[in-house]
């Protein structure tokens, strides 16, 4: 009898389960990646708010003298708010006296798996009343 059989080798089925793997794989990393990446930019988004909040607060619960103030915040990002006077050569003047500038910067850590993370805030703010 000569009758050609169809069908296919198992050879041909191992190949093409082998390819289908692969591709899978590389599907799964890229998925993995993407939440991975967005859990990092939801951190950082999270931190830019608590630094935003912190410097809000700069000059009425935070000044020269009761600096630096640190905590925690949803037992996951470690802050701190220092604040320090900030001296210039050429003298600003604000009516007739000369402005004083304080520094403050905000930092913020959290730990992302076996990476640590880190968001910095800083600038400068006129010297209220209050800071003296």
């Amino acid at each position: 009898m000569n009758k050609q059989q169809t069908g296919f080798t198992l050879l041909e089925v191992l190949v093409a389960f082998s390819i289908a793997a692969v591709a899978l794989i590389a599907l799964m990393n890229i998925f993995s990646n993407g939440i991975r990446l967005s859990t990092a930019a939801e951190d950082y988004s999270r931190a830019s708010i608590l630094a935003e909040s912190l410097a809000a607060q700069i000059g009425t619960e935070y000044g020269l003298h009761n600096t630096p103030a640190s905590g925690t915040f949803a037992d996951h990002f470690k802050w701190k708010v220092e604040i320090s006077p900030y001296t210039v050569e050429d003298v600003l003047l604000v009516g007739k006296q000369p402005a004083k500038l304080v520094h403050w910067v905000i930092n913020i850590d959290w730990q992302e798996g076996v990476k640590k993370r880190n968001f910095h805030l800083s600038s400068l703010r006129l010297e209220p009343n209050k800071f003296r």
